[in-house]
């Protein structure tokens, strides 16, 4: 479905990729072994911002995340700013998000709207209007900001996140 956004791999290509190898222990040894993930920019949990770069998502980056819990070649990290999504995501924090999974209601998204590429980090919820049209809220966790209802058409593409990682103290 249109959820997916644009540039969806199929199951066939995420179930036999270049790094699942061929037998059942080359499988679990790449399981276990982290994927470079890029990150791409900064995704505001707070006001909509514009998107420059995105030419979605290239798999160069200036900066990488490695993660152990994300097989989807096609993933990709974008750094939280502002509060929208506290407490749940903080400033700083660093949330990859998964373009082959398919966003249900209630996830936690990385949002492209059209036509001005804006994008933004929020729990989508998917709706009918009054007049039965199909919606997406865009609702913060934080509520002192208010949901913004689009409608689908205005939505380019929906990526659910599946991993967060969390600025601590110390970096090694």
């Amino acid at each position: 479905g249109w959820w997916h956004g644009v540039g969806t791999p199929d199951a066939a290509r995420r179930a036999v990729g270049p790094e699942s190898g061929h037998g059942g222990g080359a499988m679990s040894v790449d399981r276990a072994m982290p994927r470079l993930v890029p990150l791409i920019n900064r995704v505001a949990a707070g006001t909509l911002a514009e998107f420059t770069d995105l030419g979605y998502p290239a798999r160069m980056a200036d900066e990488y995340v490695r993660t152990l819990d994300v097989e989807d070649p096609d993933a990709f990290a974008a750094r939280v700013t502002g509060d929208s999504m506290a407490p749940e995501y903080h400033e700083g924090d660093v949330v990859v998000f998964s373009p082959a999974q398919a966003a249900a209601s209630g996830d936690d998204c990385f949002v492209r709207l059209e036509p001005d590429h804006e994008t933004t980090f929020k729990r989508a919820f998917f709706e009918k209007d009054g007049r039965g049209r199909e919606v997406v809220r865009l609702q913060a966790i934080n509520p002192a900001y208010p949901p913004r209802v689009v409608r689908r058409e205005e939505v380019a593409g929906l990526y659910p996140a599946v991993s967060v990682v969390r600025k601590v103290g110390k970096r090694a």
